[in-house]
This record gives C-alpha cells, structure tokens and sequence, in this order.
C-alpha cells in the first residue's frame, strides 16, 4: 500500500512525482499532475557480497540509514542511504526537466570501506499505465538499449546511461533481487527488470548509474526521449534543470530583512505551487493524489476555484503575476454557461467527482480577479477577463432573492453541510464587489452601479442575518440541511425549524441558527472585506474563535468545534489565518506567532502540510497542501507591507 504523506516531490507541470523519506518513487502523474498515475512499484537495488547473496533494495529501512534535502532549495531531490551493515553509500538524485517528459534518477555509488566491493545494480519497474493493471505490456528494446512499458497509446521508457548487462521481462519483485535475468525480451504484463555492472568497486572510490524515465504517446517519442537524455547525460541534464530552477526562484519577492528560515520557506512555497499547476492549462490542484480509492477523503488533486483564487493571489503578490493569469485564463475557459464554478474540475477543465457545488468558489475567483487588477493596474487582463467577470456578475447577483435579500443555500467550504454560511455570503458580497469595481473600470457604468448597490446591500443582510446578540458573535450558518434525527432533537428543544419539500415531493430538514465556532467566520474581514477588523462584532467573533478551536497540546487552530476529519486536529492555513485577521487588526507580534508556528511545522523538506497531529504536533495529513503554502505567503507579505518581516526567524 502506497503511504498516504509524501516526502518529497519534483515536477515540471506535465510530471508530477512523489517519493518517500528513503527516495523510492511512489507515484509519477503523466502527462496531467491530477489523473493518470503509473507506477506500481519502482525498485532500485545493489547485488554485491559486500551486503548478501541477494539484492538489497535501496527502500529497505531495515538496511539503510537515510538523509534527504533538495539541492540549494532547487526542484532537485538528493537522497543519501548509508547501509547498516556495511560500508556502502548510495545518493541518488531525482528530477525532472522543465521542458521534456523526462524523469531523471541518478544513483552514486560509493564504497567507503577499505576493501574492494564488486556489485551489480538492479532496477525492478512494475507500471500500472493509465491506473490499471490490464492491458500492459513490457519489452526489451534491444536495438536501443532500453525497456518500454506500454498500454494502448501511452509509452514509457526505462534506460539506463551505460549499457545494460541483463534484463528480463515479466520478472516479479523478489525475482528480481536474485540478479538472474533469463533475457526475455517480451511479456503480456506490467513488469520488468534491468541490471547494470559497476565492476569492482575499490575503497573511497565510486560509480554512478542513471536511469531515464521518459513518457510519450508513441513508441518512437517514447525512444527518441530516452536516446536523447542518454546523449545529454546527467551532467548536463541536472545542470539545465538547475539554471531553470535558479532562474524562477530569481524571481521571488523576498523583502528586505527577511530571515534565513522564512525566505527558505517561501523558497519551498513557490516552488511545490510551481509543480502543482498544469502548465499546460493553468489548472491548480490542491494537492498531489495520495487516496486515489477515496478511503479516507475524497481526493485532493483537483481544481477548487475557491483554493485556486487565494493560491493564484499568494504567488502574484510572491512576484509571479504570469502563474494567475494563467489560472484566470483557465477559469475563463471553464466557467459553466451560467456564470459560476462547479465545486471541482480536473485540471483540463472537465468535471470532476463531485458532491456539493459552492458558491464561494464563483465570489473567489472574481475576488481574485480583481485583486490582479489592483496589483497590476493593467486593463488588458481586465479587457480579456470582462466577458467572465460579467457572467460570474449576473450569476452571484441572481443568487441574491429579490425579496429577502439573502443568498440561496450552498455547501460550505468544508464540504460537508448544505445551507446559508457566512463564509459563502462573504464571498459573493465579495464577488459582487469586485465584480463591479472591474465593471467601473471597462466604464460599464450600468452594470457597475447595479452590483456594488447589490454588494451592499447584502452586505447589510448579513450583518442582520447571521449576527447572534445573545451569543455576542456571528453565526456560522443560517439556515442548514440535517439528518431527520438532528431535526428532531432541534424539534424537542424548541429550535426553529422548518420543512421544505422540494422536486418530486422530497422533503428537505432544515434547522436555524448554527452557532459552532467555524475558522470559516475570519473570511468576513479576510480576505472578502465585509467588516473591517476593528469591528466589535468581529472581535468578539474572532475571540471566541481563539478560545474555541486553539489546540492546547500543540498549538494551532481547528477547523470548528468538534471537528472530527483525520481526528480533528490544527490545520496550518486556519492558523495563518488567523495571523492575518491578527495583523491587519494590528497585532503583529500575534501574526508573527503564527507564522513561527507553522515554521516549526513544517515537514524536514520544508512543506507545510493541511493537518498536524493533535497530541503530538507532526505532520498528520496532506504534504504538501497548495493552499497551506499560498496563506504563508500572504502572511509574510502583509508583515513586509507593514515593515513587520524582523518579527520573523
């Protein structure tokens, strides 16, 4: 069973990988980071006398000792296994290039003994293309040298960068480690090994080996790509993916006075959302998939507009304003005819698996347009992004009923419960706002004056509708959809209730008034701007919410009381933002803590994951999160706006 948290994680916006703490490759996403994962298993071994009569795989914690870091913050992953038993060192290197399906694994070699070590390099490759395990077949390209994986029109290639002493196709995973191939050259199935002679190694000396990975949708690209990662070689190779490398975290806004271990993070930050766009689209997913049977969650590599808008935002203000355009050119593409964003897309704009769609997402993604307009002040985005900004308009206005005021009923950004939440109000008013500001500013003076009235006005309803002054603080939803049971009891207690019977006589239950403390209540001030900071209301609000959902084992915020996801644990983004309502309210030495915290949780390669643990502060749940880096980022670039950033390590 693959593990359910990632190490690490190298890409180029066509791959995408994951590997483990002990550098094995768990997953590799082709030619779309979202779909399509191939690898069942990928096993490097070494034959040698030095460690046994048989392979040792290189994933094998029981003989090895591991480190890991990427080179100088750079999308190059070194790992270094140092065996228990011997004297025998492995680093390997794993990247891949910027412009080509190439994945790129170096392994060095080295004996640190003081007697020769004769070995042998095994490499087991069992893919699963397209996700499944029928249909595959793998074979021995001897004319080239390498071994092809193939099922129906998706090719991938397996070479090594000297010439392979054996192979054998339909070789199993134990098989494998006795080093005796019979040199099959053809087999109906999804396996395959290869083996690689280093000679005699003698002591303080080394040999290096690496292996090609290359995809394509023929099996003439599929070879001409590994023909040339061998001519260009390692060397070369990691060289070109450096300078890219170099070149883009050149562009990082890091602000005067920053501190080691917060420009380090930011570094990381932009890099994992970097991976976690298609380049090809401008799709972002949250997350790389690690629960593709849905076990334990429903998935994370899809496209949320409501994530994707605040991480777009995140890495315009981080100096890349190219990185959301080109997501708003995505949400432009696919915005339903109607105006709005279902809850999902994958990352080619189709539909994704779906429960429950969200009005925020449509308010975030305007929100976020018109944030780009007033960081960048160019009229040519605005220009081209008018015709969606007009719809989504039309779309959130209807959404508002003409009689009372108020937004239709929605799923929360929890996805878990249907209603009126303040979250989801918050950002249609912010949606309309902005909505109409893009509109003032194309000189669409009708449509601008009917919006911004519409904002708000609405903006008055919510204070009136969800504001509790018994409880002294806002409501997190209105009106909910509950289970008949819930009904029930709120029914014996004498809640306000009431039945709706919708299509075909279903009935709906609903009760009014959920007061549980929700970190979805900051976004009335941050970032959709309803109230401003310094409102009683929200303070009282926010007060409650620090009381409430503050973790006191380990620090950090839930997401609301008696959150039970992954056992109910701090997640990093409510905590950062907080931090923000903290500083925009003034209270820095606040916000920095939380940004302190979430550098103190940080995974040993610097990502920031959705959860930590509870009881024990470590990482829990989802590395690494898109939207946890993107409210990093924000956070630090408020407290440089506010010459705050010496606050921070």
């Amino acid at each position: 069973m693959k593990p359910f948290v990632a190490s690490a994680i190298i890409g180029n916006g066509r791959i995408l990988a994951t590997l483990g703490s002990n550098g094995e490759l768990h997953r590799l996403f082709w030619p779309c980071i979202d779909r399509l994962q191939h690898v069942h298993l990928m096993l490097p071994a070494i034959l040698s006398p030095a460690l046994g009569d048989r392979g040792v795989r290189l994933n094998d914690e029981g003989n090895w000792v591991y480190s890991q870091e990427y080179l100088d913050d750079m999308g190059i992953l070194k790992t270094v296994a140092r065996a228990k038993r011997s004297k025998l060192e492995v680093v390997s290197e794993d990247f891949v290039l910027p412009d080509r399906d190439i994945l790129v694994r170096a392994f060095r070699f080295t004996n640190l003994s003081d007697k020769p070590v004769p070995a042998v390099f095994l490499y087991y490759s069992c893919l699963h293309i397209n996700e499944s395990c029928l249909y595959n077949t793998t074979c021995f390209d001897q004319e080239n040298d390498v071994q092809l994986h193939y099922r129906h029109d998706t090719w991938f290639a397996v070479a090594g960068s000297q010439e392979t002493a054996d192979y054998q196709c339909g070789c199993g995973p134990e098989e494998f480690l006795t080093g005796s191939f019979n040199g099959r050259s053809l087999a109906m199935g999804t396996s395959g090994s290869q083996a690689w002679n280093l000679g005699v190694i003698e002591p303080g000396e080394s040999r290096t080996v690496t292996v090609f990975i290359t995809a394509a949708n023929s099996r003439q690209q599929v070879v001409e790509n590994a023909s040339f990662a061998r001519e260009q070689g390692r060397n070369i190779l990691l060289k070109e993916t450096a300078a890219f490398w170099e070149t883009y975290l050149g562009r990082l806004f890091l602000p005067h006075g920053i501190g080691h271990e917060t420009a380090r993070l930011l570094k990381r930050s932009v890099m994992a959302c970097k991976m976690m766009m298609n380049r090809d689209t401008g799709g972002i997913i949250a997350a790389p998939e690690f629960d593709e049977t849905y076990s334990r969650c429903g998935g994370y590599a899809y496209v949320w507009g409501r994530d994707a808008a605040i991480i777009a935002h995140a890495m315009l203000k981080a100096g890349y304003p190219e990185y959301a355009w080109d997501f708003y050119r995505w949400a432009a593409k696919n915005q339903f005819p109607g105006g709005e964003w279902p809850q999902r897309q994958f990352t080619d704009g189709e539909l994704a698996p779906r429960w429950g769609d969200q009005v925020d997402s449509t308010g975030a993604i305007i929100w976020g347009i018109c944030q780009f307009y007033k960081e960048t002040w160019d009229n040519t985005f605005i220009e081209e992004m008018w015709p969606t900004v007009a719809r989504a308009g039309e779309y959130l206005a209807n959404w508002i009923n003409d009689t009372s005021g108020l937004a239709r009923m929605s799923w929360d950004l929890w996805e878990e419960r249907f209603g009126e939440h303040a979250h989801s109000f918050a950002a249609v008013h912010a949606g309309l706002k902005g909505a109409g500001l893009v509109a003032r500013a194309l000189g669409e003076t009708g449509l601008a004056l009917e919006w911004l009235e519409t904002a708000k006005n609405f903006r008055e309803h919510i204070y009136n509708y969800f504001w509790d002054p018994c409880l002294g603080r806002f409501l997190r939803s209105a009106w909910t959809s509950v289970r008949w049971e819930v009904f029930e009891c709120h029914k014996k207690e004498g809640g306000r209730i009431r039945e709706v019977i919708g299509p075909k006589g279903y009935i709906t239950y609903e009760y009014f008034g959920d007061c549980t403390p929700d970190a979805g209540l900051l976004g009335l001030t941050v970032p959709f701007g309803v109230f401003p900071p310094d409102d009683e209301r929200m303070k009282k609000t926010v007060a409650s919410l620090v009381e409430k959902l503050t973790n006191q084992a380990t620090g950090g915020l839930k997401r609301y009381e008696n959150d039970c996801y992954i056992g109910g644990n701090p997640w990093v983004l409510t905590t950062l933002w907080l931090g923000m309502f903290e500083g925009i309210s003034g209270d820095w030495e606040s916000a920095a803590g939380r940004l302190r915290w979430a550098l103190d949780k940080r995974t040993p390669l610097d990502f920031l994951p959705e959860q930590v643990d509870r009881k024990t502060g470590e990482t829990a749940w989802v590395v690494p999160l898109a939207w946890s880096h993107a409210m990093f980022i924000l956070l630090v670039n408020m407290m440089a706006e506010a010459n705050e950033i010496d606050r921070l390590p």
